[in-house]
């Protein structure tokens, strides 16, 4: 089972909150989640905005702590960055590193896989030429503020206790404890939090847990460049995506994903479980091609396939998520976390080399030869050891070390003794080896501030029997609760990526004609279409919510019917850990399984053959824009190599080997969800979406048209 929230829209106007929080509790019902604010611009063009965050929540089991990071992702100016997270007790307050969020969405991101098979009636026109083996064979088309030790509170008379305070990277923070929302509401104010009167009530249901809140700024000095996830590590504490508090001020549609590692598949209790629906993507057209998953090659290694997000992912998942009342989550995917692989992008062997760099022409010449990310949060690291910015002043450190590597690998060729940057300075060897810098002390930051916080957390999150990640897109009147999560040990894998397959189709026989392409979906059906399978007309009106499920921390999941969500939202927004999410006197209606349009069954039109161009020679009856000779409609009567198979065969795709994740709840296994009349479909262990049934033939009497 998987589930996706994605949600696109516009900012909201007025002031922004830029935040993202985590609150964490201990192992009792009394969740605390929280938010964040930051002051509202006077110029419009300084407003911040939140565009979204990732979260990673793992415990050590041998010491009880739980580590929390968290990534805030948003535009706007560094004085105006602000982020406050109420919490159940006071956290040690540390950084961690983009480079492993970064990973765990290259491993477990959600991805489409199109398994490419055999064209299907393409022939090439070249057929008809005396000349054609001069021809190469035709393609076809699948084609701020600052927080001193005092935290200013007792100048402020608001009664506001501080209980730790510090700098952490980039950041002064402050934990303060409130007796009252009216004197935490007026402590946030005055130090530049600008926070309305309607964030009273829900700072007060924090204050009266006991929480705790951690007041987050950037130091002074530090620009946008410079934020990192935020770690945040206490003792026995469970999970919590606040939404609530985040709502004062939120954007429109915040992306938010979150990483869950422990015993077994993480799920939430009070959202729904969707999937969308992919007949609404733009699978062969406008998407973004990423890396297919180690699983998809093993499986299909005589195949070529090609994995990609579809552009307009955003917008299904935000339909499919509406279809579900609006609170919703998706699995985009649930791993071991021994099948995670290389999420340690970067170990003490890797920079080893560092050390022994003393001038900057060494480091030009070293960076040119191995693989070390630059990025801000690497340039800030090693910013001083390094003298980047001393020495380039008009470039961020980042910056100059991209500009290193290229001189670097520019003086690797035989080539001039000079290297031009881009902004029209040239620098030379002698220039470079003037400037001394400490190699050690930059391999000493780099160890310290994002080595050692990377293997800590991925050494925890590759030792986890289960690693689960849940995205959503949420808009602030959709945030009226807290996602509550739990784990259901009982519930199988699920694969980032979603395999489909497709096929390049000749609609009128000839690889220079008119070029369409069959998507194929298990179970499903199979449609041929010219173009962007989302504008087809067919699919206009299928539901963008594949299924909606109620999960739970054991058993199956169930599934709900379109017409009682609104029941079931409403019955499941007070769930709690360790209790069914819907009561026992709840009748729900059976869902009736969704019918997807008629399969188009095998193409074998030949139509009218034209003459290639320009080296072309027509043998004996083939003459440009008439029907083919004889023989070639007999031809394609009895078939071809890439449609060898009579009668109405279409391409199929092997559910076992493909889109996998949890068993299908028995109302789904019972019901075929194809228009074939196949009622042999039956729930297979280890399947992840109930409409793609193990054992079910694509349609009644299908063969598989590549053998």
């Amino acid at each position: 089972m998987q589930r996706f929230f994605h949600r696109l829209g516009t900012p909201t106007a007025g002031f922004a909150i830029l935040c993202a929080a985590l609150g964490l509790v201990s192992a009792s019902p009394a969740w605390a989640c929280g938010g964040c604010f930051s002051p509202p611009s006077p110029q419009l063009d300084q407003t911040v905005l939140q565009s979204g965050e990732r979260v990673l929540f793992v415990r050590d089991a041998a010491t009880q702590v739980s580590h929390v990071w968290v990534e805030v992702r948003y535009t706007g100016l560094a004085k105006d960055f602000g982020w406050v997270l109420p919490l159940p007790k006071v956290p040690k307050v540390g950084v961690g590193t983009r480079l492993l969020f970064d990973a765990l969405d290259a491993r477990m991101g959600l991805r489409y896989g199109l398994v490419h098979k055999p064209d299907e009636n393409c022939r090439s026109s070249w057929d008809g030429c005396e000349n054609n083996e001069q021809y190469p064979t035709a393609g076809g088309a699948d084609a701020g503020l600052s927080f001193g030790a005092d935290g200013g509170a007792s100048n402020d008379g608001a009664h506001v206790d501080i209980l730790a305070s510090g700098t952490t990277g980039p950041y002064d923070y402050t934990v303060v404890k409130g007796s009252d929302a009216e004197v935490l509401y007026t402590w946030l104010n005055t130090r530049g939090y600008a926070t309305p009167d309607k964030a009273k009530p829900i700072l007060q249901s924090h204050i009266d847990k006991g929480d705790v809140f951690v007041a987050v700024k950037l130091s002074n000095g530090q620009g946008v460049e410079a934020i990192r996830p935020i770690t945040l590590d206490m003792d026995n504490s469970e999970a919590c995506v606040p939404l609530r508090l985040t709502s004062i001020a939120a954007q429109d549609d915040l992306l938010v994903t979150v990483t869950l590692a422990g015993a077994g598949r993480a799920v939430v209790k009070n959202h729904l479980d969707v999937e969308a629906n992919p007949l609404h993507m733009a699978l062969t057209t406008d998407a973004s091609s990423i890396d297919c998953t180690p699983e998809v090659a093993t499986a299909h290694p005589e195949d070529y396939t090609t994995c990609s997000v579809p552009k307009n992912l955003g917008q299904v998942l935000s339909q499919a998520i509406d279809e579900a009342g609006g609170h919703a989550f998706v699995t985009e995917s649930a791993l071991a976390g021994s099948q995670l692989g290389a999420i340690k992008s970067l170990s003490a062997d890797s920079i080893a080399w560092l050390k022994n760099v003393n001038n900057l022409d060494a480091l030009a010449s070293q960076l040119a030869g191995n693989a070390l990310p630059i990025n801000d949060e690497i340039g800030d690291t090693v910013n001083l050891p390094l003298a980047l910015t001393q020495t380039f002043p008009k470039i961020s450190a980042a910056q100059a070390l991209a500009n290193l590597r290229a001189c670097g690998q520019y003086w690797q060729m035989p080539a001039s003794p000079s290297c031009t940057l881009p902004d029209g300075t040239s620098l030379t060897h002698e220039q470079l080896q003037a400037v001394a810098v400490d190699g050690s002390g930059a391999a000493k930051a780099i160890t310290v501030g994002i080595i050692d916080p990377l293997f800590l957390v991925a050494d925890l999150v590759l030792g986890s029997a289960k690693v689960t990640r849940l995205s959503m897109r949420v808009s602030p009147v959709e945030m009226d609760r807290d996602p509550i999560f739990s784990y259901n040990p009982g519930l199988a894998d699920v694969q980032p990526t979603r395999l489909l397959q497709t096929n390049t189709v000749c609609t009128e026989g000839w690889s220079a004609g008119v070029i369409g392409t069959r998507l194929s979906i298990d179970g499903f059906g199979s449609w041929v279409f010219v173009g962007n399978n989302a504008v087809d007309v067919r699919f206009a009106k299928v539901p963008f919510a594949l299924w909606m499920h109620v999960q739970e921390e054991s058993g199956a999941p169930l599934e709900i019917a379109p017409t009682d969500v609104p029941v079931v939202d409403a019955a499941i927004k007070g769930a709690v850990v360790g209790k069914p999410s819907l009561g026992k006197d709840l009748v729900l209606k059976t869902p009736v399984p969704w019918q997807p349009p008629m399969s188009d069954s095998l193409v074998k039109t030949v139509g009218p053959w034209h003459l290639p161009q320009p080296w072309c020679t027509p043998k004996a009856g083939w003459v440009d824009g008439h029907m083919a000779p004889a023989a070639a409609q007999a031809d394609a009567t009895a078939g071809d190599s890439s449609a060898a198979d009579a009668g109405s065969t279409v391409p199929g795709i092997d559910a076992a080997s493909g889109w996998t994740g949890d068993s299908s709840p028995a109302s789904v296994a019972a019901t075929p969800r194809n228009n074939s009349g196949c009622s042999s479909c039956a729930a297979a262990s280890g399947m992840g979406l109930g409409w793609l049934l193990a054992g079910c033939l694509l349609l009644l009497g299908r063969r598989r048209i590549w053998g």
